[in-house]
């Protein structure tokens, strides 16, 4: 669960994606540096698009610099880090750290239990920072768990659950702009734990694992409407969000991710096809 959220790279300018980028490096950076390498394992596009539109909102002072990284140690990058980055890498962190925790309950594999255990010494900075959002995200997670094992296969019960996690995540500030933003978060949550249980039903359905879609394992095409239709809802309302903000900062990048790259990923994971343009 997590990397759904991706820009449409052909159809943004250069500059823009240069700019995107700044906020992906900014945030490895951030991560590293705060919470420890193992913490880098968890870094999303997902939780990049949250810092894109806080930023937007919010206008924080941005360091921007460029220096070279692990990934291309003879290139320089750009990047950006501000406060909102700070929150982001903290939730990062967070989700992470709580998805490994519920991972464990499925499948106690070595390497989850490994990056579970480095997982916990980094927990302990951004629940500090954020209490009250590390609770919400636990129980959150504890009564999807709980669902999960109750094999509750009513999509919109186990799919809101989630999205009410990431509502959470993305109403950074009790302020006119929390409601927008926990319906952004909340839709953009259940278009994520949608198209994972669509992307993981056969490796489910061989492990024995449970997953909402299960009764569709010989009705594919069947699926593929009904989960068109859910995400197509979903990420109407994600738009309407959106629009209801009028944000002029950022906005190509925005438009791009909520119009054209989620689509196209969802679309390429329905069709089992390749956009190699969405990353």
């Amino acid at each position: 669960m997590f990397g759904y959220v991706r820009i449409n790279k052909m159809d943004l300018t250069f500059r823009e994606y240069e700019h995107y980028k700044s906020y992906y490096c900014g945030l490895c950076k951030y991560l590293k540096e705060n919470h420890g390498e193992i913490s880098r394992l968890g870094l999303n596009y997902d939780i990049t698009f949250l810092i894109v539109i806080l930023s937007a909102i919010y206008k924080p002072k941005s360091n921007i610099f460029e220096e070279v990284c692990i990934a291309n140690p003879f290139k320089k990058k750009k990047k950006l880090i501000n406060e909102i980055t700070e929150y982001a890498a903290s939730m990062n962190v967070l989700l992470a750290y709580y998805k490994l925790e519920d991972n464990l309950l499925d499948d106690k594999g070595i390497k989850d239990i490994l990056a579970y255990n480095l997982y916990k010494g980094r927990l302990k900075l951004a629940h500090e920072k954020y209490p009250h959002k590390s609770e919400i995200i636990k129980e959150q997670m504890k009564l999807l768990n709980k669902l999960e094992k109750e094999k509750e296969y009513n999509i919109d019960k186990v799919s809101n659950t989630f999205g009410e996690l990431m509502g959470e995540v993305f109403a950074y500030k009790n302020d006119e702009y929390e409601d927008d933003l926990r319906r952004i978060g909340f839709n953009i949550g259940k278009y994520i734990y949608i198209l994972d249980a669509y992307e993981d039903l056969d490796e489910d359905y061989k492990k024995g694992r449970y997953n909402p879609f299960i009764e569709y394992i010989n009705e594919r095409e069947k699926l593929k409407i009904k989960v068109d239709k859910l995400i197509s809802t979903s990420l109407g309302l994600l738009a309407l969000s959106v629009d209801n903000l009028k944000l002029k900062v950022n906005r190509g990048i925005i438009d791009n991710i909520v119009f054209s790259g989620v689509y196209l990923r969802y679309k390429n994971i329905l069709e089992k096809g390749s956009v190699k343009n969405v990353q």
